[in-house]
């Protein structure tokens, strides 16, 4: 049995660290596997030391859609969802909405009802307990592989949330992949976010609505 978290992001995107200190923080925390999703972006699977599980939350037109594969998947961003789910099934990849009824956060909403996915991420501990709830109760309506995820932006997050899959210690990605389709979920793991942790996601946000803001202005100083 291993442990995964199949939902992580860095600062290749909107995450804090590096892919290495992710990987390592995880495997401190008793991860024994992550998936590398940045937003719309490969880079950080590209700049990683350690085995991780290739992937990617792509931008559709309705939400967000994490697709993790045995590679580094192609630019996916700003494709119609049912794009992303017709390479995964080409190209022997996982598709699952991520945090779907976040509407805070480009969930997909009752539109995952409209497409065949592998399986449905019932529990993101930064959504709303009604979000999670509904994500697990349209898990079970469509028959779907419930999956648990950190949807890690700082490391401290890591270890939240992952799941244990009945796969040896020295499965690789395929193996993984393939215990996901096939149902090998022994558990989901499902913690609450300590309010220390609360404070340190607070400050990130903080920091890159600043940073953001920042680099628009000297943007727009360019500019003129």
């Amino acid at each position: 049995m291993i442990s995964c978290d199949f939902h992580v992001h860095t600062y290749y995107s909107d995450g804090r660290e590096s892919p290495n200190v992710m990987v390592q923080y995880a495997k401190k925390n008793g991860i024994n596997r992550i998936a590398i999703t940045d937003h719309d972006t490969t880079e950080g699977i590209k700049n990683v030391d350690y085995p991780v599980i290739p992937g990617m939350e792509v931008t559709t037109q309705f939400g967000h859609v994490v697709i993790i594969c045995n590679h580094p998947p192609k630019e996916l961003s700003r494709k119609p969802v049912e794009s992303v789910i017709d390479y995964a099934k080409e190209n022997d990849c996982i598709a699952f909405p991520s945090h779907p009824f976040d509407i805070f956060r480009e969930g997909l909403g009752d539109h995952i009802f409209e497409y065949k996915f592998d399986a449905i991420e019932v529990y993101n501990p930064r959504a709303p307990k009604s979000a999670n709830k509904k994500a697990l109760d349209a898990a079970k309506k469509m028959n779907l592989v419930e999956l648990s995820n950190s949807d890690s932006h700082i490391k401290e997050t890591l270890g939240l949330a992952y799941n244990i899959i009945d796969v040896s210690e020295d499965a690789n990605v395929d193996d993984i992949l393939s215990a996901i389709k096939k149902n090998k979920i022994i558990e989901n793991v499902k913690l609450p976010i300590p309010f220390m942790v609360k404070l340190k996601i607070l400050e990130w946000g903080i920091l890159r609505r600043i940073e953001k803001n920042t680099r628009r202005t000297m943007y727009e100083v360019q500019r003129n």
